[in-house]
């Protein structure tokens, strides 16, 4: 063998098994199929190339929780300066994300129907919402949430014509279970973005549905379905045997470690808490997904809607907390290829992580972003959503057959979000450099808690450094419960700022 063949084998060799070690090292996440045989590759365009980060330079990327509106809003930036500045920061953003919370129809011409037999809003807004979240910045929205099928499948349906129309990118909810997967992608001047969209609250059916057998799938939203246990100290699992052995005659002569009653599953712990465990099938879907966006994408954002809560979840003075299967969610998800994950549904600020990923560095992950708009301006509210609500109304009204849709939607705002951390929140600016996470910039928004429906419920900039740092309290304080290590964040002005460390 002369050297320059002897070279070439050795670069050949070493290439090979690069690879091999590269794709097969488990830091690609649970979606890396590995590679068996690098042979059947093409050694010109490795896999393992593809899957490394390639975030552009100088990017910026702003995140929002809920956007539940009704009506376009943006006209009322020129008398609302600090509505202006918010908009001045989502528009100066490359990419700008949020949770489409609502369904967007034409009422006029709607040919569908409400659904709200949970007892909960039909959250409905008019065409030009679209066109008002594409002209305040907005690039693209999650459409995976429990308001997705407010409207049925007609709602779903005409919400993604208006938002098309509008030339917003969205995710999460399709004609068919492979379209509710599947990512959406924004062309920016920056780069390719990708969302995935995917939802852990939703009602019952309106998750989308691949064919079994002979029979179809379904459209619907991308759903992941989760099964909650409920951890209890041995002295409530000891009454919850009695109660079982009087109605079904069993557990009465031993404490069971885990059992179920009226539904509900349950197990020995040593404190209370709700877990929850994820179904496999739909993790590798929706990781399967994620690894597709990446190889798709420039970046990956990955979204998810989520009520589910472990600890701090019965108090409805207080806000709620994360619930603690998603730290695995997220974690995973980064490394199967997402660049920023984002958990928005529990209508209060939550926890933020740095995780440091071994395949992607440090990456940025949101257990909770709040509401960013919050319209109580809902006039379309169904017969039986009154019905449903007919002592309420009996209790609040003298009247109560002369009640409009706000005259019902004010005691029941009274009952669950007559708090001010309701209407307080954070746009995320997340910045790139050098491929890398370089800084988050936190900037408090309130959303005008107790000001007429016309304005209540859109964001201004804060200006008041100790309600910014109220604000921005509730993520450190958030982050602690939820056993993450603490933030590095510091304060300039009313902005709070995390580096992540190196």
């Amino acid at each position: 063998m002369n050297r320059c063949t002897w070279l070439a084998t050795a670069v050949l060799i070493f290439a090979m098994t690069s690879t091999v070690a590269f794709a097969g090292d488990p830091r690609f996440g649970p979606a890396d199929p590995v590679v068996k045989d690098t042979s059947r590759l093409d050694p010109k365009r490795p896999i393992g190339r593809e899957l490394q980060a390639s975030v552009p330079d100088g990017f910026t990327v702003s995140a929002v929780g809920d956007l539940i509106m009704s009506r376009p809003l943006s006209q009322h930036a020129q008398a609302m300066p600090s509505f202006s500045a918010v908009l001045g920061i989502l528009q100066g953003s490359d990419v700008t994300f949020g949770n489409l919370e609502t369904t967007i129809f034409d009422p006029r011409s709607f040919e569908g129907a409400p659904y709200s037999w949970d007892g909960d809003w039909t959250n409905a807004s008019v065409p030009a919402v679209a066109r008002d979240l594409k002209a305040m910045g907005f690039s693209l929205v999650g459409r995976a949430n429990n308001h997705s099928l407010d409207w049925g499948l007609e709602g779903m349906r005409e919400t993604a014509k208006w938002l098309d129309e509008a030339g917003l990118a969205h995710a999460g909810a399709g004609d068919s279970h492979r379209m509710a997967r599947a990512p959406a992608y924004f062309e920016s001047p920056k780069g390719r973005i990708a969302l995935v969209s995917f939802a852990s609250t939703f009602r019952p059916t309106s998750e989308s549905m691949p064919p079994a057998a002979t029979a179809p799938g379904r459209p619907g939203l991308s759903a992941l379905h989760v099964k909650t246990t409920v951890q209890l100290p041995r002295s409530a699992v000891e009454a919850l045997a009695r109660v079982q052995c009087s109605l079904h005659g069993r557990h009465c002569n031993k404490v069971p470690a885990e059992g179920s009653l009226f539904g509900m599953a349950y197990r020995q712990a040593d404190r209370f808490s709700y877990e929850h465990t994820m179904d496999p099938d739909n993790l590798r879907e929706i990781y399967g997904t994620i690894r597709s966006a990446q190889l798709n994408a420039d970046f990956v954002i990955v979204a998810i809607h989520s009520h589910e809560c472990s600890i701090g979840c019965d108090d409805e003075n207080a806000p709620y907390g994360a619930a603690n299967f998603l730290k695995q969610l997220a974690r995973e998800a980064i490394d199967s290829g997402a660049d920023m994950f984002v958990v928005t549904g529990n209508h209060n600020l939550g926890p933020i992580e740095i995780y440091n990923s071994p395949a992607r560095g440090k990456r940025p992950i949101f257990y909770g972003l709040g509401n960013f708009f919050w319209s109580d301006v809902q006039e379309l509210l169904p017969a039986d959503l009154f019905a449903g609500n007919r002592e309420l109304l009996r209790e609040t009204w003298q009247d109560p057959k002369k009640a409009t849709e706000y005259d019902l939607t004010a005691p029941l705002n009274k009952s669950q979000f007559a708090h001010a951390f309701t209407f307080q929140s954070v746009i995320a600016e997340v910045r790139f450099q050098d491929n890398q996470l370089s800084e988050v910039v936190l900037h408090p928004v309130e959303l005008g808690y107790g000001e007429r429906l016309t304005t209540s419920g859109i964001p201004r900039l804060v200006a008041a450094e100790a309600t910014a740092r109220e604000i921005l309290g509730q993520v450190v304080t958030q982050t602690a419960k939820f056993g993450l290590p603490a933030l590095e964040l510091r304060y300039s002005g009313t902005r709070g700022i995390i580096v992540p460390g190196r």
